[in-house]
């Protein structure tokens, strides 16, 4: 699908605009934001996203540098979160203790409740320079939703669609608290990487904020 110059131009206007409502204004640098259409290119392929069974597998195999930032509410995040999250509202996202929270040479991964406001924190970070970053896709949500209850694909389905459900079902303990994660890789380690990052999604999963 082409995206004609015109609707790069207002899209470009809206991502100012997002970055602009959440940034405070004795620290906005617009010159700082790397490449506009780059960004925009970044949203529409949906690379920005990060897909959960994917993140399961980092948490799992203890993937070095990993940060999971849950951008909720106090009180959502008090509910559940995703094991070893830290939490930091969105609206605090650019506080200097915030941001000296982050670790920016790692892989930094923000949750919310769903994929709107976790992509408005992406572009606060991507402005501030952190290239390492993505959204949880489908958000809180959906991680919930695949790991609490993993769905059985119905025939005729894809050894994707059968070693997705596997995985969820084998993780699901472990991401939703009822296991630690284990000190030895076994059984929830997936047979080959999922990558599921560059490819768009399936189904519309942004429900909620």
């Amino acid at each position: 699908m082409n995206i004609s110059s015109q609707n790069i131009g207002f899209a470009v206007l809206f991502l100012l605009g997002l970055i602009l409502a959440f940034s405070p204004v004795d620290e906005m640098n617009v010159s700082k934001v790397a490449d506009k259409e780059l960004l925009l290119s970044q949203l529409h392929s949906q690379s920005n996203y990060v897909e959960p069974e994917e993140v399961a597998d980092w948490i799992i195999n203890k993937e070095p540098g990993l940060q999971i930032v849950d951008i909720r509410t106090g009180e959502d995040f008090a509910k559940y979160h995703i094991p070893g999250a830290v939490h930091i509202p969105l609206e605090r996202l650019l506080d200097k203790a915030s941001l000296e929270m982050l670790n920016s040479d790692g892989t930094i991964v923000l949750a919310s409740n769903g994929n709107t406001k976790a992509s408005q924190a992406w572009l606060l970070l991507k402005e501030k320079g952190y290239d390492d970053v993505y959204a949880l896709h489908g958000g809180m949500n959906y991680w919930v939703e695949i790991f609490s209850a993993p769905k059985k694909p119905q025939a005729p389905y894809t050894d994707d669609e059968i070693f997705r459900y596997q995985f969820r079902v084998a993780a699901g303990p472990v991401m939703m608290g009822k296991q630690v994660v284990p000190q030895q890789q076994t059984t929830v380690t997936p047979r080959k990487t999922i990558k599921p990052r560059r490819r768009a999604a399936k189904k519309k999963v942004d429900e909620g904020c």
